[in-house]
């Protein structure tokens, strides 16, 4: 069985930080928006922070509990989270207008008690792997469950190491800001762990944008993978 085409997608300084400046949003999001994936996958810590980022948690309310129906259109929010780390914060992602709903990846150790919290508000979850994600797993249980042919991956460099290093990654698409953040600041790569070998790319295509912005797309070669 084949696994869904994964992308990552990520915006980054000219020195490949992730953070360190002002990221141009809509350009960024314009690119996910343009590959029309069926998952939009985020990782807990990553998606923990944005809240923090751009306002508190609203309080639950009673729709918070049901399944919205949205425009079938609209992608999956895919996000791994064996923690619990996210619990009392997913209705946040449930009612953004971009997102049709929230499906959670956890593993056998997750606790009872997330997963009751995910059970009371209809969420979805995947149970993949023992202690960790089996992303393998997960992402041919997405092709069953729910016909997965496209994830965009949009994270920081824990969750994107860990898909490189397995070889689960398809295409790599950064958008190059015109400024240097400096060694303060997290790099998009610094938590890929290759040992002794590589990973081979080809150069699929560039393209600059307003303001000195630049888009560079390269395909990651890892055919035996799929």
């Amino acid at each position: 069985m084949q696994r869904p085409e994964v992308i990552m997608v990520n915006s980054i300084s000219l020195d490949g930080r992730i953070t360190g400046f002002e990221a141009k949003m809509e350009l960024h999001y314009g690119i996910v928006n343009e590959y029309g994936a069926d998952f939009y996958m985020v990782g807990s810590n990553t998606a923990k922070t944005g809240i923090e980022m751009f306002g508190s948690v609203p309080p639950e309310t009673e729709t918070d509990y049901s399944k919205l129906h949205k425009n079938v259109k609209l992608s999956y929010w895919l996000i791994p989270d064996t923690r619990g780390v996210l619990k009392g914060m997913l209705h946040t992602f449930r009612r953004y207008e971009f997102c049709r709903d929230v499906i959670v990846l956890i593993s056998r150790r997750t606790s009872r008690d997330y997963i009751d919290y995910l059970e009371k508000r209809h969420y979805d979850y995947l149970v993949c792997g023992d202690k960790f994600v089996n992303y393998k797993m997960a992402f041919k249980n997405l092709v069953i469950k729910y016909n997965a042919k496209r994830i965009l991956v949009d994270t920081g460099p824990t969750l994107s190491g860990i898909l490189l290093k397995q070889r689960l990654v398809d295409k790599i698409s950064l958008l190059i800001h015109p400024v240097l953040a400096g060694n303060n600041f997290p790099c998009v790569f610094e938590n890929l762990d290759l040992g002794n070998s590589n990973i081979k790319l080809k150069f699929e295509k560039h393209e600059t944008l307003e303001n000195n912005y630049l888009r560079m797309v390269w395909q990651v070669i890892n055919d035996e993978n799929k």
